[in-house]
């Protein structure tokens, strides 16, 4: 289950957790080939201070200070920073192809883009997508050089982290050149039931137009028409159905037309269900859309 709209409410702060002040690069060693580890971000949102966390994986090669494209990695409902690492070779394919990838530590989170009176999850004081964007993409970009253009920058998740990919996407035109969705919840209408949904945006019974409206993927899919856009689901998935990626798939691929065969990627799998043996099998071709989409 998964979320984000973009309303930058407050001023934000952002700088490195006793390391940094703001404006200053990032003076700690870096590793080429390697993962560069405990790095926080602390941020003030509404009044209230904060410490986001992060993990970035440096690509063989990599001279410090120079601009390399960039991939954000999203994990799902309640993950953290580590996933991708412990569950798939992606260090392999970010050598490759030239990629650092930033992995942020989320938790409990649906991408979510706002906050409301009957929100009972928050994954801190500001809404995780807003975090994403207003924050981590920010840091990144500040301290490191990296995501220095939605050219040179895309995002992908599995399960929450999918559909936050595609609708933190959809709600900053321009910021990622690419995105791509696994396992993800697309269309909160088809769902609505659903109690980790109705934990952000109140139970739909009384909220209805909330659901319609606010970060929802389908009627936000139009601004996805310049956008490549990877989606894929297992067909044994047993936890998020897989009509969610369907329904979104056939959808964008209506809006986009004659540029669909090359800019949206659908590829569902058979026998495969809601877990990492299927999405560590999927990371090689996200992987290669995201090295033929993202300028070099």
């Amino acid at each position: 289950m998964k979320r984000a709209l973009v309303f930058t409410s407050c001023f934000s702060i952002i700088f490195i957790a006793g390391m940094l002040h703001a404006g200053m690069k990032y003076k700690g060693e870096i590793q080429p080939g390697s993962w560069l580890r405990g790095l926080e971000i602390e941020y003030e949102h509404d009044g209230r201070k904060a410490v986001g966390k992060l993990q970035i994986y440096f690509p063989a090669g990599y001279k410090r200070g120079e601009s390399v494209r960039t991939l954000i990695a999203l994990h799902g409902y309640n993950g953290g920073m580590r996933d991708w690492e412990k569950n798939t070779g992606i260090e392999k394919y970010a050598n490759q192809y030239g990629f650092a990838v930033v992995c942020p530590d989320m938790g409990k989170t649906l991408y979510e883009s706002r906050y409301y009176p009957e929100t009972t999850v928050k994954w801190g004081p500001m809404p995780g997508g807003e975090y994403v964007t207003d924050v981590l993409v920010k840091y990144v970009r500040k301290h490191f050089n990296l995501a220095d253009g939605g050219g040179r920058t895309g995002i992908f998740g599995l399960s929450t982290g999918g559909r936050g990919a595609i609708l933190i996407t959809a709600l900053n035109t321009g910021m990622f050149g690419a995105c791509a969705g696994l396992s993800g919840d697309y269309d909160p209408l088809s769902m609505t039931k659903d109690k980790l949904l109705a934990s952000v945006y109140g139970d739909y019974s009384n909220f209805q137009d909330r659901w319609k409206s606010d970060d929802n993927c389908m009627k936000l899919a139009d601004k996805l028409s310049d956008t490549p856009v990877f989606l894929s689901h297992g067909d044994q998935d047993g936890v998020v159905p897989k009509e969610q990626t369907l329904v979104l798939a056939v959808r964008l691929m209506q809006i986009k037309k004659k540029d669909a065969t090359r800019d949206i990627i659908y590829k569902p799998k058979k026998y495969n269900s809601h877990d990492w043996r299927y999405w560590g099998r999927m990371l090689p071709d996200i992987m290669e859309f995201f090295d033929k989409r993202l300028s070099k």
